[in-house]
């Protein structure tokens, strides 16, 4: 009986063919805000949580205007068949994203996709715009959504992890993950850092190494030197159950 596998896959330009939070930040938020502000937080090396706080509280958009850019947006379609083929198969997928469920969600739903955990920050207009950040690392500065936490969880309850990322922001759950898929971005970072990748341009190139069944055990586990608070006892910041209900019909009521 082989390891179950869990396909940690990242939202903005790998599930989203786009990157739908860019898409937000340069339509909606930084035509706003006065450019040496920009450069300034540019150089600050602030991380994701406090840029976003820094972008969003000074340039907030309105819902409508918001919902009206989002819908532009389209999701691979292939990422609904990886799905389907984890349920037959006992295997699990998760969205990892340190972008916005007030995207993820509707753009999902749109897809018809139910009965995945999603992993992401909180965006809401009530009626004015209030971020929060469940799954936040309290003792890291660096990302809004810990995901090489969420990666280390997985791994530890069992699962032959496969990341699958595009970006600067899945530079760390790589180091932790047993399989890595990577496009764009994200392939200069796993050059760079020595971490042993399979390039990919759609989730259809998942699905054929999924039914091929190359499933490899060599590359080593370990964590990303800014990654070092993360402790055996130290992942219970996570919100594993607003995750795994982000997409249930009562959170979308509520929401």
């Amino acid at each position: 009986m082989r390891q179950p596998i869990a396909f940690l896959c990242d939202f903005d330009g790998t599930i989203g063919l786009i990157d739908v939070g860019d898409l937000v930040l340069d339509n909606l938020v930084f035509p706003k805000l006065d450019p040496a502000f920009l450069r300034k937080l540019e150089v600050s090396g602030s991380g994701s949580k406090d840029l976003y706080m820094q972008w969003y509280g000074n340039a907030p958009p309105s819902q409508e205007e918001f919902v009206e850019l989002i819908l532009q947006a389209d999701i691979d379609d292939s990422f609904k068949t990886l799905l389907d083929l984890a349920k037959e198969q006992g295997d699990q997928v998760a969205i990892v994203s340190d972008g916005f469920d007030a995207y993820i969600k509707p753009l999902l739903r749109r897809a018809n996709i139910t009965g995945v955990p999603v992993y992401s920050n909180v965006m809401r207009f009530n009626p004015e715009l209030e971020l929060a950040f469940p799954h936040h690392n309290p003792s890291c500065r660096f990302c809004a959504v810990c995901k090489a936490a969420i990666a280390l969880q997985y791994t530890r309850r069992g699962f032959y992890t496969v990341y699958v990322g595009d970006g600067t922001s899945d530079r760390f759950p790589i180091h932790a993950a047993h399989q890595v898929f990577a496009k764009d971005a994200l392939v200069p970072i796993c050059e760079e850092e020595g971490i042993p990748f399979d390039e990919f341009s759609s989730f259809q190139d998942i699905i054929s190494w999924y039914a091929a069944g190359e499933v490899r055990q060599e590359k080593p586990l370990d964590l990303h030197p800014k990654c070092s608070s993360l402790k055996d006892d130290s992942l219970k910041f996570l919100d594993v159950e607003r995750a795994a209900n982000l997409l249930s019909e009562d959170v979308l009521e509520q929401d």
